[in-house]
């Protein structure tokens, strides 16, 4: 345990010195909450563990042999793609082993006409219609939990309009309220006076960082199946919005948003099945193995997007530098992607993805629904196709 530990803090301390500067937000731990036990039950996780250990001991579909370092990027097309496997988190795996790297050769098509059909295609694999009820059913997803800061909410509710237009019935459960940069104690506490008496408030620098609960209830071919999709705003490195001071007689101390997140509320409300993050959370030593964590990656900046008055806080070279922490970060998540038995999965390159798609960005760092919607659509192919 003290060796595993030990890496973990080479692993953060890396993580760390590229992240500080750049990509706003990070998780900070003095120790694992859990006791062994995980929230859906004893019986449920070695259920899930044995699942997880036969999906992971399968053979994955081979990458084509044209898949090498340095290649030229070339995507086929047509009927060209007729002999590529479909895009799964183990196929994905085998290449970041061999490529160390996010995959970055790919291509828009069905672009014609108002682009209603149009889809983000890659060179190595097919990205394959999936069923969404069916699918969370079939990989026991119940709670699923989205981190960050505004473009982690409108990814969010990308999740939530993609359920809809799947079929399911949404309804909001709780939500922190309206924009606003004050966090909510009264819904962070749960119900706990003494932990809403607990609480030191700070503004957030975000205004639509707003903590929000759907429960979605879909229709599957042996009855109906709810899942619910959660948000959390994480906004910003070391969160300082919500903590908990040191010495409380009842309530553990959190330092950041984040600590308090993982070591209190979760555990209070149940911990989700999967959690979508924007890399690098080193939230790693609180989560049960049986939590699947997603990494997404940063997509392109497009600084003629930003207004005048924005423009003189702009660095020269900040969209190449994007790319380039992007794939620092990679390399330093590289033996977690690669061993299964983290139960983390990758991405595409959403910087690649992202780079022709400058109608779609309004202001620089968000894009529009249709944007967040192609990223909830890939995401989900790959989930649901494993």
């Amino acid at each position: 345990m003290c060796i595993l530990q030990q890496k973990f803090l080479v692993f953060v301390s890396l993580v760390l010195l590229t992240l500080v500067a750049v990509l706003g937000f990070t998780f900070s731990f003095k120790g694992s909450f859990f006791d062994g036990r995980p929230f859906w039950g004893l019986d449920m996780s070695e259920r899930s563990n044995n699942e997880n250990n036969n999906v992971d001991s399968s053979q994955p579909p081979n990458l084509p042999d044209f898949v090498k370092p340095n290649r030229k990027c070339k995507v086929p097309f047509g009927s060209d793609r007729a002999h590529l496997p479909p895009c799964t988190h183990s196929l994905l795996r085998s290449y970041y082993s061999k490529m160390a790297s996010y995959p970055e050769c790919g291509a828009w098509v069905e672009t014609a006409g108002y682009g209603y059909s149009q889809r983000y295609i890659l060179d190595f694999c097919e990205f394959k219609p999936y069923n969404l009820p069916e699918c969370s059913l079939r990989n026991g997803l119940h709670h699923i939990l989205f981190a960050g800061d505004s473009v982690g909410w409108r990814t969010y509710l990308s999740m939530v309009n993609t359920s809809i237009w799947a079929g399911s019935n949404c309804h909001l459960v709780k939500s922190e309220g309206t924009k606003s940069r004050t966090p909510s104690t009264e819904y962070f506490s749960v119900g706990h006076r003494s932990l809403n008496n607990s609480f030191v408030v700070v503004d957030r620098s975000c205004l639509w960082c707003r903590a929000n609960v759907y429960d979605c209830e879909m229709r599957t071919e042996s009855g109906y199946h709810t899942v619910r999709l959660e948000f959390a705003p994480a906004y910003k490195f070391r969160d300082p919005s919500l903590t908990i001071s040191p010495g409380n007689p009842k309530w553990s101390s959190a330092e950041t948003f984040q600590e308090f997140l993982f070591s209190t509320y979760l555990p209070m409300v149940g911990m989700p099945d999967a959690i979508v993050l924007p890399f690098p959370l080193n939230h790693e030593e609180a989560m049960h193995r049986t939590t699947q964590i997603h990494w997404l990656p940063t997509a392109s900046k497009f600084p003629s997007k930003l207004l005048p008055k924005d423009r003189v806080h702009l660095n020269d070279g900040d969209h190449s530098k994007v790319y380039r922490i992007a794939s620092q970060l990679t390399k330093v998540l590289e033996p977690y992607l690669q061993n299964s038995s983290y139960n983390m999965y990758g991405f595409v390159s959403l910087f690649n993805m992202s780079a022709t798609k400058e109608d779609w960005n309004e202001d620089s760092i968000h894009f529009n629904y249709l944007w967040y919607a192609h990223v909830i659509r890939t995401l989900l192919s790959i989930l649901c196709a494993g």
